[in-house]
């Protein structure tokens, strides 16, 4: 079974990318409910235009409602358009809360009012964007595989959901539960996914895991997206991606199997989907164009951007200037035939590197600007728009490799590809910047 690799829509600057290298490239695409709810017609087009032949799923979002206002407010104290448009389209719960107080379980105890609120959400995922693309001028050039005059649905829907954490989850799991029951209760004629977002801790706690998974157990549902807060595969330790691999199969055991999706997630979990190295934990991954591939529940400001080059036999986005520093250490860098040979053969690094080997300072260039620290001003280095094209789609290149590799190659292959990965590298850039290739080999290697 091939993996299905999802990619996530944030910013209607991205939209260029959901095409590259090619259109089959993806198998799914997750839209975030509050760019749907400010932009829909902007949404429908892009689906209608660049992703028709691909499912897609609107993430609701409602976990935002939950957590302190200041993050869904602007500098003035009012709530951001986007978030407002789609509070609004989730009843008067959430309408009248938003931006006032966060949602609390206790908020959610009358069933009438819950019946409410998931009627509001469901309906808003299965037509608001749907609805768009059938008056879309667009439309008129496409035939719809289904009957004439209908609009493409969503691939699935996902019950409303909040964040737990080990600390809180015995508050907010019940109410989770009972939300994905009136989800399913209300729509039986289109797919309905539970949306499973945890704290790291409760990977590492069996008993709350079981509880989790007995609790949905009872409940149809088809299948469940998770989201584990900021878990980044690349510095992880071994129980939490053990944790998250005995969490996807579980999950996958109760829907079927149905999809179990990681919202954000990198090669680690693309591994977890082959069917070579054990029962797949997990169906899908998704990411980013523009992001990392984890990412925290509680929204952080962002940095400087930093131009960064994905290194496939590590794994992992580096800073282009270490990378630039490591391949030149290892003699990767001495011609053109030893880049492609042993770095990258991607359509992208033989457009750029050519014959020249010199040119991976083009994955680097950048423009100086001044910007004020403190009492002064310093010099910053921000890459310029062609530098993150280029190192972006080199990374989205190599996202496609890697499923491919992962669905197709041996246990064999995949534990040696991670072994070359691991021993090439650390000699030159030290043990504690491979150490995760040898975890995640480690974490399959019993299978």
């Amino acid at each position: 079974m091939s993996s299905n690799h999802w990619m996530m829509f944030s910013t209607f600057a991205e939209q260029r990318h959901f095409v590259y290298p090619r259109k089959d490239t993806y198998h799914g695409i997750i839209l975030n409910a509050n760019m749907a709810a400010h932009a829909p017609d902007g949404i429908a087009r892009f689906i209608l235009t660049r992703t028709y032949q691909q499912r897609y799923i609107i993430d609701p979002m409602t976990h935002a409602f939950q957590h302190d206002p200041r993050h869904i407010t602007d500098s003035e104290g009012k709530v951001k358009r986007s978030v407002m448009k789609m509070a609004e389209q989730y009843g008067e719960l959430i309408a009248d809360n938003v931006g006032k107080r966060p949602l609390l379980p206790s908020m959610l105890q009358d069933k009438d009012q819950r019946k409410d609120f998931v009627k509001s959400c469901l309906n808003f995922q299965e037509s608001h964007i749907s609805q768009r693309i059938e008056t879309s001028d667009d439309a008129k050039y496409i035939n719809f595989d289904e009957q004439p005059g209908t609009a493409p649905k969503p691939f699935a829907l996902l019950a409303p959901y909040f964040y737990m954490k080990e600390a809180t989850a015995h508050l907010w799991l019940d109410i989770n539960v009972k939300l994905a029951e009136l989800a399913v209760e209300q729509k039986e004629d289109i797919p309905i996914f539970g949306m499973l977002v945890l704290s790291q801790g409760i990977l590492l706690n069996d008993t709350l895991v079981n509880e989790i998974v007995e609790k949905f157990k009872s409940i149809s549902l088809n299948g469940f997206l998770i989201w584990i807060d900021d878990l980044n595969e690349g510095v992880a330790e071994e129980s939490h991606l053990k944790g998250l691999i005995s969490l996807g199969r579980k999950l996958r055991a109760i829907s079927g199997p149905g999809e179990v999706i990681n919202l954000h997630g990198g090669y680690f979990s693309i591994l977890a989907t082959s069917e070579k190295l054990g029962s797949p934990a997990l169906s899908g991954v998704c990411h980013g164009p523009e992001f990392g591939e984890y990412r925290p529940v509680i929204p952080v400001g962002g940095g400087i951007p930093i131009a960064r080059y994905y290194i496939p036999l590590l794994h992992e986005r580096i800073r282009y200037r270490e990378a630039l520093a490591v391949l030149k250490e290892m003699g990767f860098l001495r011609d053109a035939a030893s880049f492609h040979a042993k770095v990258c053969c991607c359509t992208e690094c033989k457009n750029t590197i050519g014959n020249n080997p010199e040119n991976f300072t083009l994955f680097g260039e950048s423009n100086v600007k001044l910007v004020k620290r403190g009492s002064g001003l310093a010099r910053m280095e921000y890459p310029t728009p062609r530098t993150k094209l280029r190192c972006l789609q080199h990374y989205l290149e190599r996202k496609q490799i890697e499923y491919q590799f992962a669905s197709t190659a041996s246990k064999q292959q995949l534990m040696e590809d991670l072994n070359s990965g691991h021993d090439r590298f650390k000699e030159i850039i030290g043990l504690d910047q491979v150490s995760h290739l040898k975890t995640w080999k480690e974490c399959f290697e019993g299978e």
